[in-house]
């Protein structure tokens, strides 16, 4: 696939122009996305110059959405629990897990544990979440790829943009209906995803968040539960799309990953609907254009750390070769 290279701010992004997405510059000039922030020479401390200029931090991320820092240095686990020390009291445990994430750090996490040769679709980090959600999301590169590995990167401002008004309309009044099997032979288990043995306790975490469950057996569990898939941003008041509608939905679900599976209901996830009716493919072909449209790469470099408001971006991974260490924290 041809890529065209285009030179921002001397960072190099990555277009994807042969599959018809947005160019970086079609994007740069609509949102000027993400916001990108070298260190000055001889001044290098981003703990410093986060603290420092907190109000210019909070105003860049809520207009933008997105910022990159490079060039601070941030390239061990503990430079970067120190950075995410900043925000510690508002800091998020990696709870109702829909990936294997492996805890490096108070409150730092190894990226998610996916097959090097597959993507990661678009998302918002747990937009899924019953109740409550992520507003913030920090990676850091500790080692880039060999090759690819890129975290692509989308607006979801413009991503809602570029759906059908009749789409909108629809996920507006319906939202999204949500289901999950939790089962270790086809996903996650039902104790990776709670982080406890204790039935007793999943279950009130259940009845504590508004999901339905149902114990198909000791070791699968049906989870349900419906949540808006268009948001207003709490900041900006501007509409958002922030939900899982494509990324959890039957077609896209990766069949390499997870082979082939005969009963629908078996289905590690799937989205409906909040009023039960299917999402059509030809629906779920119109998301991930608009994605794909919205979308901007850009090579990781060992230090860099990337903020996102994690209700105004969405993100993903590039498949990769070679010793890939991203770290992320949650707030």
């Amino acid at each position: 696939m041809e890529k065209e290279i285009v030179k921002h701010n001397e960072i190099e992004m990555i277009s994807n122009s042969a599959k018809g997405e947005c160019s970086i510059l079609e994007v740069k000039e609509k949102q000027d996305f993400p916001f990108i922030k070298e260190a000055d020479t001889g001044n290098t401390n981003l703990n410093d110059w986060i603290f420092n200029n907190k109000s210019e931090f909070d105003s860049k991320l809520c207009k933008h959405g997105a910022i990159l820092f490079r060039g601070f240095n941030i390239n061990t686990i503990a430079k970067f629990e120190e950075i995410s020390k900043l925000f510690e009291t508002n800091s998020l445990e990696y709870a109702f897990r829909s990936s294997p994430r492996f805890s490096v750090g108070k409150n730092v996490y190894t990226s998610t544990s996916y097959p090097k040769d597959f993507s990661i679709n678009m998302h918002s980090e747990a937009s899924y979440m019953p109740n409550g959600h992520p507003s913030y999301i920090i990676f850091c590169c500790i080692h880039p790829a060999t090759e690819r590995g890129e975290t692509p990167i989308a607006d979801n401002r413009l991503v809602l943009s570029y759906l059908s008004k009749e789409t909108k309309a629809k996920f507006l009044e319906k939202g999204v209906k949500y289901i999950r099997n939790l089962n270790k032979n086809i996903g996650l288990s039902w104790q990776e995803v709670f982080q406890s043995n204790d039935k007793d306790y999943v279950e009130s975490e259940c009845n504590r968040t508004g999901m339905q469950f149902r114990w198909k057996s000791e070791d699968d569990l049906e989870l349900t539960w419906v949540k808006k898939a268009i948001w207003e941003h709490p900041q900006t008041e501007e509409l958002i799309w922030f939900n899982h509608a494509s990324f959890f939905n039957k077609y896209t679900l990766e069949k390499d990953y997870y082979g082939s599976v005969e009963n629908e209901n078996q289905l590690p996830n799937n989205t409906f609907y909040g009023d039960g009716t299917e999402i059509t493919k030809q629906e779920i072909e119109e998301i991930i254009n608009a994605y794909k449209k919205s979308t901007i790469e850009f090579p990781w470099k060992k230090g860099d750390v990337l903020f996102l408001d994690n209700m105004l971006s969405s993100h993903g991974r590039n498949p990769y070769e070679g010793n890939r260490k991203i770290v992320t924290s949650l707030f």
